[in-house]
């Protein structure tokens, strides 16, 4: 109870902080809105489940920033309680409250809870499906084999990274005397089975679109440019994760998965074999290519469980307050500060401002709108992604008819491959792009008529600039 009615309070907040506080939507946000106006098995770059999910909240609370990141505080109120509910299983209530109430005020989800991501519900389902692994491991039966079927399954619709926890449970079973007697009977078979069915639409949408999402993950490994072996890359990827998972969190995490205890001690071990593979993995791939902080974010599922019965079993109860407290107070300067200097008057250059990407685009969408009103029948055409995404949400009417320059042999993201300006599609278009110079694109229009500069100013030490063009008589990409 003492945890649930602290992560109930948690979320309290960060739902009033939605309801009050709307920082314009990110370009992936608004993209995933934009999803979720035509459901589908999938997406370009993601599994539909993001889409899903905003698709409900708008239909529950309309379309303003606040409810397209509704779900996100309440997917990461369910991790944090199943997390509770795994230390609970494997230690006692105090290792219970504690990793319910550290994983809620992780630096990452207080950030991840103020957006519409993958993550959140990635993370939710890879926590159930470790509270699955759990329950078997002490001879559970049947159900809690569908359980580690659907809850992968979902994940899987969350995001591809839930593949990861197939490699953490066939380590289990290679390494748990338990888990390997779980194995009897027609649970796997049924979890394999569940799993198949979960997942079954974004594998039917990719197995007719070219198995696009599949390919698209492999492409954002950038392996296929070369292996570049930076040690800088996986350093900043190493020191990245002191800011995601915190601090003190952390090293923690190191130290505990550097004991000989942990790994020979049951219980730590299985926490641990769901840390290190995927953890592994993200780092060698910063070392190879490149890797985002959030990447990793899986291994804090498990982790946060582990800090916490290391933590308390080596009676350092207090690390784990202070690491609350430090979370608590670098969210409340990240959530709070600037709102409140902005009322004193006071105004943050853009490297300071943690919004910093999600600033003016509701201006410049209005600035916009007023040039598009002005020039009726006029499709709008863009020739970034981002761009499109976010301005085909902050323009009124939203322009769901709009266009990206697609030049490649093949797409490059969900607009190119559904809404690409093809040859033979003549215009007129209402060109909007942020490029200094767009010759490339205009000469290959019969003809281009400059209607707006636009500059939105965003911080005292940024704009957004762009410029409005009526562009017609597309000739196709080359001649």
């Amino acid at each position: 109870m003492p945890a649930l009615l602290a992560v109930a309070a948690i979320t309290a907040l960060r739902l009033l902080w939605l309801a009050t506080n709307e920082p314009n939507l990110y370009a992936d946000e608004s993209q995933y809105w934009i999803w979720a106006q035509e459901l589908r098995g999938g997406y370009y770059s993601k599994p539909p489940l993001i889409a899903w999910s905003i698709a409900a909240s708008t239909a529950l609370c309309g379309n303003g920033e606040g409810c397209i990141r509704l779900t996100s505080p309440l997917y990461h109120a369910g991790t944090a309680l199943i997390l509770g509910a795994v230390a609970r299983r494997l230690f006692d209530d105090r290792a219970g409250f504690w990793a319910a109430v550290l994983y809620a005020t992780l630096p990452a989800v207080f950030v991840s809870s103020t957006i519409a991501s993958t993550d959140a519900p990635l993370l939710t389902f890879w926590a159930a499906a470790l509270y699955a692994v759990v329950r078997l491991r002490e001879g559970g039966g049947i159900g809690w084999w569908a359980l580690l079927g659907t809850a992968f399954g979902a994940g899987m619709l969350a995001k591809y990274a839930m593949a990861g926890f197939l490699a953490s449970l066939l380590l289990l079973l290679l390494l748990d005397r338990p888990m390997r007697a779980a194995l009897g009977g027609p649970g796997p078979w049924i979890a394999a089975g569940l799993g198949l069915l979960v997942l079954a639409p974004n594998l039917l949408w990719n197995l007719r679109n070219g198995m696009a999402t599949v390919l698209h993950v492999g492409e954002n490994t950038n392996l296929d440019q070369g292996v570049r072996f930076n040690p800088l890359e996986a350093a900043e990827f190493l020191g990245a994760q002191f800011g995601v998972f915190g601090p003190v969190t952390f090293a923690l995490l190191l130290g505990a998965l550097l004991r000989r205890q942990t790994w020979t001690e049951p219980r730590l071990r299985l926490l641990a074999l769901f840390v290190v593979p995927l953890g592994a993995v993200m780092l060698a791939q910063s070392f190879l290519s490149r890797a985002n902080a959030n990447w990793a974010a899986p291994i804090y599922a498990a982790g946060t469980v582990l800090v916490v019965a290391v933590a308390l079993g080596a009676a350092r109860r207090r690390l784990l307050g202070l690491s609350v407290a430090l979370h608590v107070a670098a969210g409340a300067a990240i959530f709070l500060l600037p709102p409140a200097l902005a009322a004193a008057g006071v105004e943050l250059p853009r490297r300071l401002d943690p919004w910093m990407r999600q600033t003016g685009w509701d201006r410049l969408g209005a600035r916009l709108s007023e040039v598009a009103a002005a020039n009726p029948g006029l499709t709008l055409l863009f020739d970034q992604r981002r761009d499109m995404a976010s301005l085909v949400y902050y323009m009124r009417p939203h322009p769901f008819d709009a266009r990206i320059w697609a030049p490649g042999p093949r797409p490059r993201n969900e607009f190119q491959m559904s809404a690409p300006l093809r040859p033979g599609m003549a215009g007129p278009f209402l060109y909007v792009t942020r490029q200094r110079d767009p010759s490339h694109v205009l000469s290959r229009f019969a003809s281009a008529e400059r209607l707006a500069e636009i500059e939105v100013r965003t911080h005292v030490n940024a704009v957004l600039a762009y410029s409005a063009w009526r562009v017609e008589g597309f000739r196709g990409y080359r001649d």
